[in-house]
């Protein structure tokens, strides 16, 4: 008798595994572990970064002020020692040699590349072998590092080409920001306006801009349709690679989720606030790191909406980061280095608080084509 209730209980119990294996393989989203999207990490090899940051600009820093301290971090596959270098390329002098664990003396800071000092030597350094703990000399007064401010904002009014120099008749890059989409304008050159492009500056021809709205210099906008601060960054659309549409669409979906108003004391929770990231939630399959590899998974994309948002958080000093992580030492490729910030598990997320006495309203917006813009307006 003991033995036929025990083989009895036996069946049932695989009986429910069968069930509820029945039931996740019904719902594939079910079965997908919850994972960081892939963002396609930098390598370390000096020919992979952009030489059009500062081209045939020779090193000085003859008139400029000291604004950092970092210590060198070589991301390289062999030694421990890098090179400073004359220009921003890799086929430029070697100014000098400096070994990991050493300070440097920062007095610019480009998208692939410091300007920099080392016991007498000036020179360039790639941003990938600095430690991220970069220190200001006077926080007082110094942005935090790697700080981006933009003195525009503006609208595409047709496709827009973007180019590698100001300049019609120079090389044009992989991605054509789409018609209606916003983007953030350093500066306007001979013309075009300037872009952060990835990991260097990409030129738009101004004549196919329109809605340009400025940006306030202080966190005092200059008008109730002024922001005061914005971000944008810029990714593939329509490429044809399996996940890629699913990718531009889960940008869209963050962007109306991120937008909304938070009240002092405040504080936005990404994964908990922007997530869960199901397809009950709106997002799509995308590529996703799993175990150094990649496979589809929901979501996939919105680590590039985070790390926009971030890098328009850090513009504000009433705005308070209380957790971060970056995408492993090579951190995302679309933005320069140790700007990023990588959500979709606990230990991966963007957590920040209004410490402002005011409330602050976040716009987000993306067409899916190639931009996404993030701005934050001063709320009532």
């Amino acid at each position: 008798m003991k033995d036929f209730k025990w083989k009895r209980l036996a069946i049932l119990l695989l009986c429910l595994l069968m069930c509820l294996s029945s039931a996740l393989a019904e719902d594939s989203e079910a079965a997908l572990p919850e994972n960081v999207e892939i963002e396609g990490i930098a390598v370390d090899e000096e020919d992979s970064v952009s030489e059009l940051d500062a081209q045939g600009v020779r090193a000085s820093i003859e008139g400029l002020t000291p604004l950092y301290r970092a210590v060198i971090k070589p991301f390289t596959s062999n030694g421990n020692t890098i090179r400073m270098r004359a220009e921003q390329s890799s086929e430029s002098d070697v100014v000098c040699a400096i070994n990991k664990g050493e300070t440097i003396t920062i007095y610019a800071v480009y998208p692939s590349y410091v300007l920099a000092e080392y016991n007498g030597n000036v020179g360039y350094v790639i941003r990938t072998w600095i430690s991220e703990d970069v220190i200001p000399i006077d926080p007082s007064s110094t942005p935090p590092y790697g700080t981006v401010l933009s003195q525009y904002v503006a609208t595409t009014a047709d496709v827009a080409p973007v180019h590698q120099a100001p300049d019609s008749e120079a090389p044009i890059n992989a991605i054509q920001i789409g018609k209606g989409s916003k983007i953030a304008v350093l500066e306007f050159v001979d013309g075009f306006a300037k872009i952060l492009y990835w990991r260097s500056y990409g030129y738009i021809d101004a004549s196919l801009l329109t809605d340009l709205v400025p940006v306030s210099p202080t966190d005092e906008p200059l008008s109730a349709d002024t922001p005061i601060a914005a971000f944008a960054s810029y990714f593939e659309y329509n490429t044809g690679k399996e996940g890629n549409e699913g990718r531009c669409l889960n940008i869209v979906r963050s962007c109306e989720l991120m937008t909304r108003v938070m009240q002092p004391g405040e504080s936005l929770d990404f994964n908990a606030q922007i997530g869960p990231y199901k397809r009950t939630n709106g997002y799509h399959p995308a590529p996703v790191l799993i175990d150094g590899g990649s496979q589809l998974g929901y979501g996939g994309g919105t680590c590039q909406s985070s790390s926009t948002l971030y890098n328009a958080v850090r513009q504000l000093s009433g705005l308070t980061v209380l957790y971060r992580r970056p995408h492993g030492p090579g951190c995302a490729k679309y933005l320069p280095m140790h700007q990023d910030a990588a959500v979709g598990n606990v230990k991966l997320n963007f957590i920040f608080r209004n410490d402002y006495d005011f409330p602050i309203r976040i716009d987000a917006f993306s067409t899916g084509e190639g931009s996404l813009l993030l701005q934050i307006f001063k709320g009532e």
